[in-house]
């Protein structure tokens, strides 16, 4: 299950010489990379209604987000915790693409690479069709499972044509397999205007299969939320690197002022504060999606890491130009509404 990591009241200030960060190592950070795959409150909503449609054998559900709110690397996190819950259940990460036009072909080839299937691009149609069905199968026979789960991400892309398909696909896996195949669709706000077009065809069988709820998939909502996700940055069991280090990411990148108590956690009221800032000409500040306050992060480290000292604090100006450099302010009435 998915670990939560509550904001520290207590600091154990750790013993022994505290070592300087190498520079040069510093670049292959996680943080540095932008490659964090952290268990945000979203993605811990998500996983609690992931692991009841596997359980339910439910035949699908679907979340939707602005852009920049972690979708993918959501879909990461996902894939990885539930195939800790569930290890006999194969699953696979699908990007749908978008075409001017639907091609039955492109289509099949497209699920096939997705899979990871070495002919994804030989044959036509149904000798693809067949191929994909086959490889399904004896991916879950081999594990002793039931079920299939399939994240579909960028998921705006596919329309009528291709959720027909992927229906059809799954009620030929349980009618000569007894595999049941689950889809997780992750896509933007589009998604629901493809979910009221549908039921406006009167294609319910397709809402019933993949979109009878459509859950938001939000960014931070409020101080608590951004102060417990920033908790994590401190926190080894959560964000270890390197590996069997023991250290946190906090630790390694400000060593000298992680030894002396200093904490992320601890700045999470300036980071919102200046988030709120920025947002006040657009109407106030509601929530903030993952990515930005990654890359908010990442900047306040990078500028950070020079002046590493016993003592360190963040300041106002700091997690400005923080804020500044991760591009918020100019998304705000452009990608979403805060």
């Amino acid at each position: 299950m998915l670990k939560s990591a509550e904001p520290t009241e207590a600091i154990a200030v750790p013993e022994g010489p505290v070592m300087e960060v190498d520079v040069d190592d510093v670049r292959y950070h996680p943080v540095v990379r932008s490659q964090i795959r952290l268990p945000t409150p979203a993605i811990r909503m998500a996983f609690d209604v992931l692991a009841n449609t596997a359980l339910q054998r439910a035949p699908g559900c679907c979340f939707h987000a602005h852009p920049r709110f972690g979708k993918t690397s959501a879909i990461e996190v996902l894939m990885q915790q539930l195939s800790h819950t569930f290890p006999e259940m194969p699953m696979y990460s699908i990007s749908a693409v978008w075409h001017p036009r639907f091609s039955e072909l492109v289509y099949m080839g497209e699920l096939l690479s997705g899979c990871s299937h070495v002919m994804s691009a030989a044959g036509k149609f149904e000798a693809r069709r067949m191929r994909l069905l086959n490889f399904l199968w004896s991916q879950a026979k081999a594990r002793g499972s039931d079920r299939i789960f399939m994240f579909i991400d960028e998921a705006q892309n596919w329309h009528e044509p291709q959720l027909t398909m992927l229906r059809d696909i799954a009620n030929d896996l349980a009618l000569h397999h007894g595999v049941k195949l689950i889809a997780a669709l992750f896509g933007a706000p589009e998604l629901a205007a493809l979910r009221t077009s549908l039921i406006q065809t009167g294609r319910t069988d397709l809402i019933g299969r993949f979109m009878i709820q459509l859950y938001d998939f939000r960014g931070i909502t409020s101080l608590h939320e951004l102060a417990t996700t920033m908790a994590y940055y401190d926190n080894a069991e959560v964000s270890e690197y390197p590996v069997m280090s023991g250290k946190c990411y906090s630790q390694y990148l400000l060593p000298q002022a992680y030894a002396s108590g200093w904490r992320l956690e601890h700045e999470a009221g300036r980071l919102w504060n200046e988030f709120r800032q920025s947002a006040q000409a657009s109407g106030g500040l509601n929530q903030v999606g993952m990515l930005w306050v990654a890359d908010s992060i990442r900047h306040f480290f990078l500028e950070q890491i020079e002046f590493d000292h016993p003592g360190l604090t963040g300041s106002t100006t700091s997690w400005g130009n923080a804020v500044a450099l991760s591009g918020f302010r100019d998304s705000l009435g452009v990608t979403y509404h805060s």
